[in-house]
């Protein structure tokens, strides 16, 4: 071989006429693996192992060559060849940027590096839980003041929440910047480390020697057995069972390695969602007076430019109702929306649903959610003595008890009708605690001065009650809408027909949501799967022993019953002639004698196998 080795080097030389450096890997290549044992020397030991001393002209580059008239020539090897350069400083280029490629790659798959991260993005989440967001100014102004003793913490004040962005956490720069290192760092994991260990779990790797075995983990000696007997039994416990000569390999649980890859596949899909959420959503809210409508489009709001209008935004919505459900003590149990989205071109209806808290309207990625409520407008009939529609309404009743039935009477029953008193919030006004509503009902014109005329003061705080006051502010009475009972303020009857309620809805169009479900749901199943266990085993025929070895990377003692339960169904076939004296007495015994060689080599553990069944 070493021969034919030499005669291929030679016709190369012959025909490049040039002279050859052979290089280690070369050689190591031709002859099949024969130096494969050896280091790599560097080029201290080459040094060494030739006993000379290190020189700096080894290290120079060359000289050029000068001619008898002592000026130096331009021909032959003294200069070199620009070509030359110019691939070794290409070469060197090459070679910084895939160094520098490869130390990223191992900063951004650093495992502390990882959980830093993790914990940033954790703490700024916290902090946006605890400082509300995507307020107005104003609130911040109002609850974070910049100076006197309210400042939150000593320091935490309005103008350091908006030059941090404190008030946007989830849609500031920082956030977005933290969420793509947490991204590039899955990335690099998989990419240096899980997807490597896959590919290794792939192939089959047979052994050739009992030494071999040993190093893998647990190594079983199994005299008078055969390599295929345990291949069978392997195939039963779901193994993959692969035989070359006398080698087997066998392995399960395949998808345990693949688990890892798709857990960091789903956080990346979740952190896709999340970001797509930030620069693709829309959203609004509207408060709304039930018999009213409003086009959807016109309190949505991007989030980004990047953001787009969906078309299911283009229709009207209509409140058909709006109901407030209470408990026995007068609590809010549940609000109540009945609403109907029509279109605008036909005044069709596309979908009606009644929404409440935590069941919201959804209609072609446009979602709307019950968060808020208010009193729009109060309901008022009056009777007074001296207004002109109680009297229609005495002559109307009159009309209908005498069974007089005229046109003069209907005119009358017709005047007699409600009408309807704007109510606005007085929630944060000096001296108000809570929600409240109010309306001024006027008994007169206002004054040449400007000042206020007199009239009567309605308060209410829910729809189920409503608080009349005089023009001097004395307190009056409390009537219930809708029980027609009336009230006597300023000389006139006053009943409350009814409180109209108002609907406050969030509106959000998010085509982020599906994907974060979707990497959520990957996440819990390649979570379990990750779980599984990778079990390996390895076995080795030498003559009638059966050298098994096996390890797992999960669930060790489970894995070590399952191997004893293995070994032990493996038959013991009757022993060679050469052996018959030896082993009948180990077959009297009853049962296949196993030792233990973990140790130990394919003779050594023939010899305990012999001698334990002379022991016998």
């Amino acid at each position: 071989m070493a021969f034919a080795h030499r005669g291929i080097l030679q016709q190369i030389h012959n025909q490049t006429q040039r002279p050859i450096t052979l290089d280690r890997r070369l050689v190591r290549c031709l002859a099949k693996g024969k130096q494969t044992g050896k280091k790599k020397l560097t080029l201290t030991e080459k040094l060494r192992s030739n006993n000379a001393a290190p020189h700096l002209d080894m290290f120079e580059a060359p000289k050029p060559q000068s001619d008898d008239s002592g000026e130096p020539s331009t021909s032959g090897s003294g200069l070199p060849d620009r070509g030359l350069v110019a691939a070794v400083g290409s070469a060197r280029n090459s070679n910084i940027v895939k160094v520098t490629w490869r130390r990223l790659l191992k900063e951004l798959s650093s495992l502390p590096r990882a959980i830093a991260i993790m914990a940033l993005i954790a703490g700024l989440s916290g902090l946006g839980t605890i400082i509300p967001q995507n307020k107005p100014l104003e609130y911040y102004i109002a609850n974070y003041p910049a100076e006197g003793p309210h400042k939150v913490l000593g320091f935490l004040s309005y103008d350091v929440i908006t030059a941090l962005q404190l008030d946007h956490i989830y849609s500031a720069d920082y956030f977005y910047l933290s969420m793509a290192l947490l991204a590039a760092s899955l990335t690099a994991c998989t990419y240096t480390r899980q997807w490597p260990a896959v590919k290794v779990a792939q192939r089959w790797r047979f052994l050739t020697q009992p030494s071999s075995l040993t190093r893998q983990g647990r190594t079983e000696v199994l005299p008078n057995a055969r390599i295929c007997d345990l291949g069978a039994l392997l195939l039963r416990r779901g193994y993959q069972v692969f035989l070359r000569g006398d080698s087997l390999y066998a392995f399960k649980g395949l998808a345990g390695k693949l688990g890892p890859i798709g857990v960091h596949a789903a956080l990346l899909l979740c952190l896709l969602g999340t970001s797509w959420s930030g620069f693709g959503s829309l959203k609004g809210a509207v408060m709304c007076p039930e018999g009213q409508d409003f086009q959807v489009s016109s309190f949505l709001h991007p989030g980004s430019p990047l953001a787009t209008m969906p078309e299911a935004a283009s229709n009207v919505m209509h409140v058909n109702r709006f109901l407030i459900d209470y408990r026995p003590d007068g609590s809010v149990a549940q609000f109540y929306s009945d609403l109907s989205l029509t279109d605008p071109r036909d005044g069709s209806e596309l979908l009606r649903k009644t929404i409440s808290v935590n069941d919201p309207f959804r209609y072609k990625g446009v979602t709307m959610y019950q968060t808020d409520w208010s009193l729009s407008a109060v309901t008022l009939r009056v009777l007074g003595q001296d207004a002109p529609l109680a009297r229609a309404a005495e002559a109307a009743a009159a009309a209908a008890s005498t069974g007089e039935d005229t046109p003069a009477a209907a005119a009358a029953a017709a005047e007699r009708t409600a009408f309807n008193l704007p109510m606005a919030s007085l929630e944060g006004r000096p001296g108000v605690a809570g929600r409240l509503w109010a309306t001024f009902l006027p008994l007169g014109k206002a004054a040449p001065d400007g000042s206020a005329p007199r009239g009567i003061s309605i308060l209410a705080r829910d729809p189920q009650s409503v608080v009349f006051y005089d023009a001097s502010g004395q307190f009056v009475g409390v009537r219930r809408p809708g029980s027609g009972k009336p009230i006597t303020v300023e000389g006139l009857q006053l009943v409350v027909e009814d409180v109209v309620g108002a609907t406050g809805l969030e509106i959000k169009s998010d085509p982020g949501v599906p994907v974060v479900y979707a990497g959520f749901g990957g996440l819990m199943v390649t979570t379990l799967v990750s779980y599984l266990s990778h079990s390996q085993v390895w076995a080795l025929q030498q003559g009638s022993n059966l050298f098994v070895s096996g390890r797992t990377n999960r669930a060790k003692l489970e894995f070590e019953t399952e191997l004893d339960a293995i070994l032990d169904q493996v038959p013991e076939l009757r022993p060679a002639a050469s052996e018959a004296v030896e082993g009948a007495e180990a077959e009297t015994g009853g049962g296949m004698s196993r030792v233990a060689g973990t140790n130990a080599s394919s003779n050594s553990a023939a010899g305990e196998v012999t001698a334990a069944a002379s022991m016998e």
